[in-house]
């Protein structure tokens, strides 16, 4: 074939292929300036660019940028659970929640020592738990420092009879040695009934310094036991403690001298009220909490130290509009709730809510009114139409680009 003849069909293809790019170009230009028809993700939801235009009464504002009102019909909102709450004034109470663990009252707790040393002859008490009264034996000891005070101080008497020293000087002898038998806890009683027989005792009786339960025993007969010796715990427990760890958020909300409510589970104990009597001034570092210290009385004697309960102290701050919480979706830029409009229509509304939660409730400072309603359940699946339809929207506003249906359809013209 000729050259000439070559080089003319050449050019009659180039000029084809550039008469059929520019044709495409100019098509898709014209398609793109359509509003695109997204597919709709369940039936019954309006997914058009545009929404239909509701009554002047139920219109909303403009949404916020991402958001676009929906319109979703009555069988579908029954399919995807959606249920309505209301922006009202409430009370704002803070409640504040925590376990706590119940410990003996630490001003009722008496630690029983020696003040001599010797061996112990005979237990009163004899397991942890007995029941003491105040001034009650708990335990006796064969002590030589006891056996020889209370020689001296017989012997004191008997020259102080006799005369032969001064007066005053025995009288300060036999003072001395009846105030070293006191300051050992020899009962008054006791001391005169020495006096009297002239007898000194073999044993010394240990007795409880107040009433109570025995929380801890350590003596055991035969033991030798010296001054350092911690023999009983004893603890009046007609009032316990409360011990709970609340946040460091929470601590505004918490003072000296507030009610508490606290409960038992396990137990068959009905709710007790306690007060707020100690806050710990230092901070945990580890799970940034702090100690609080609630009084409980016990007058039964039913709790028992090592009970676990739980503890619920409310704040009242007065009162203001509060949303249910489950209506607010928290996005980390803003929070969003859909207010529900007439027809099955949804307007997303960006809102400013406290950063308190106040029971099930958040109060909140702009963005709804009292009376309105809200979703408060398959919000979530509102706000993915809701967002898919405005970046719908966008897409189509930029050059060139055309939803599917639309692409199908230009392409079956072809």
């Amino acid at each position: 074939m000729p050259t000439n003849t070559i080089r003319k069909l050449l050019g009659v293809v180039v000029l084809v292929a550039v008469i059929a790019a520019v044709a495409r170009h100019v098509h898709g230009e014209g398609q793109a300036t359509s509003a695109p028809s997204m597919p709709e993700a369940m039936p019954g939801m309006d997914m058009s660019k545009e929404p239909k235009q509701a009554p002047a009464a139920t219109m909303s504002s403009m949404p916020p940028a991402g958001y676009a009102d929906i319109k979703i019909n009555q069988d579908v909102q029954q399919r995807i659970g959606v249920t309505v709450g209301r922006v009202e004034q409430t009370p704002l109470t803070m409640t504040i929640r925590a376990v706590g663990i119940v410990r003996p009252d630490e001003t009722r707790v008496a630690h029983v020592h020696l003040k001599t040393e010797g061996w112990v002859e005979k237990l009163f008490v004899a397991y942890n738990g007995q029941k003491v009264r105040a001034g009650e034996p708990m335990l006796s000891i064969y002590s030589p420092t006891f056996f020889a005070a209370q020689r001296e101080f017989l012997s004191a008497l008997r020259v102080a009879k006799s005369g032969l020293d001064s007066e005053g000087d025995q009288k300060t002898v036999v003072d001395t040695a009846r105030r070293r038998l006191e300051l050992w806890d020899i009962p008054k009683d006791e001391i005169l009934q020495l006096e009297k027989t002239g007898n000194a005792g073999k044993s010394l009786l240990l007795r409880s310094p107040i009433s109570g339960t025995v929380l801890q025993k350590t003596a055991f007969a035969g033991q030798y036991v010296t001054v350092q010796n911690d023999l009983f715990e004893v603890a009046d427990l007609s009032t316990v403690w409360m011990q709970a760890k609340i946040f460091q958020y929470e601590l505004p909300h918490v003072a000296i001298g507030m009610s508490a409510t606290v409960s038992f589970p396990a137990s068959s104990e009905r709710t007790l009220i306690g007060k707020v009597v100690f806050i710990d001034p230092v901070l945990d570092e580890m799970s940034r909490s702090v100690q609080v210290r609630i009084e409980l009385p016990n007058p039964s004697g039913t709790l028992l130290p090592g009970m676990f309960g739980d503890v619920v102290i409310s704040h009242a701050m007065g009162s203001g509009l509060t949303i249910p919480a489950s209506a607010v979706i928290r996005t980390g830029e803003r929070d969003v709730a859909y207010r529900v409009l007439s027809d099955g229509r949804f307007a997303p509304v960006p809102v400013k809510i406290s950063q308190t939660r106040f029971a099930d409730r958040f109060e909140v400072f702009e963005g709804l009114n009292a009376g309105d309603e809200v979703v408060t359940s398959g919000n979530f699946l509102i706000d993915s139409e809701s967002r898919l339809e405005a970046g719908a929207g966008s897409m189509a506003d930029m050059p060139g680009m055309a939803s599917p249906a639309k692409a199908d359809k230009a392409s079956n013209k072809k």
